[in-house]
């Protein structure tokens, strides 16, 4: 009986010990199956921190950010989400040698979406009152981005307050050109996830059936575009625009073409005294002509 265990014992310490030389033979030619399980274990747990990251960077929690984004890194350092989100907790802590050294870093790397390096650059530029750099990255912003809108108010705004009006006003121009709406915002952003995502096979998958679809209009307009065109008549940053745009006019001498635009910053926002103000003195001055 005695004997029987043993012999037991035996086979069973056997077995195990060949199911780890089967396991480190495994683990030692790295078969293709298993650097596709750990390659979408570790983009899984990266994400899950990158996400994190996102999150306390719209709560401005720039110290804990900025630590989210360094673990995400840490599990997949080639991931430029996270290197983008830890270059922008740098300059908010404070650090912009830092970000740039990054940003500047992946530009040499041709990344996947440029544009956001290029506006983000701006930021700092901007934030050392260095016009030419900022102007420079917003440029190149435009000549990538799927949606330069921003950037054009950017630069709009930058001449609007040194009073260069006309440049101001062609750079307004081209932001109403490139004013958001329903069926643009859905594509670019679909277009911006796949590339955000570009290492997860199946989310790719995804987004590529939903941009072959295309924008459905039909489900849009009964489902969506009404809110969505209520919420942009109610955005201050449309009346700011419309409001400075008019201002460029009336600064050139041209009160006509100024009249509409505060007439629209005032509709989308009656309560605001400035654009009150400037619709005011531009029907004053148009009824003394």
């Amino acid at each position: 009986m005695k004997n029987n265990i043993h012999a037991k014992l035996r086979l069973g310490l056997l077995a195990i010990w060949g199911i780890l030389i089967i396991f480190a033979i495994i683990w030692s030619i790295e078969p293709q199956w298993l650097k596709n399980i750990s390659s979408q274990g570790k983009l899984v747990e990266a994400t899950e921190f990158k996400l994190r990251g996102d999150e306390l960077l719209r709560q401005r929690d720039f110290t804990n950010a900025l630590a989210a984004y360094s673990h995400a890194l840490g599990i997949l350092p080639e991931m430029q989400s996270s290197q983008i989100g830890k270059a922008i907790s740098l300059h908010q802590l404070g650090r912009s040698a830092q970000a740039l050294q990054i940003y500047n870093t992946l530009l040499k790397d041709n990344p996947d979406k440029p544009w956001e390096i290029y506006y983000n650059l701006a930021s700092i530029y901007e934030s050392q009152r260095d016009k030419e750099n900022t102007i420079s990255a917003l440029e190149k912003e435009i000549e990538f981005s799927p949606d330069p809108f921003n950037s054009y108010v950017r630069l709009a705004g930058l001449y609007f307050t040194s009073s260069e009006w006309q440049t101001a006003l062609q750079y307004y121009r081209q932001a109403f050109e490139h004013k958001p709406d329903l069926q643009n915002d859905y594509l670019s952003t679909l277009r911006t996830e796949k590339v955000t995502y570009k290492m997860d096979e199946e989310l790719v998958k995804s987004i590529d059936s939903f941009l072959e679809k295309g924008f459905d209009q039909q489900i849009a307009s009964q489902y969506y575009q009404k809110p969505y065109d209520d919420q942009l008549q109610e955005n201050p940053i449309m009346a700011r625009i419309y409001n400075n745009a008019g201002f460029c006019y009336a600064m050139m001498g041209d009160l006509k073409s100024s009249f509409p635009f505060f007439q629209t910053a005032v509709k989308i926002q009656p309560d605001n005294q400035e654009y009150r103000q400037n619709l005011a003195k531009a029907e004053h001055d148009l009824n003394e002509k």
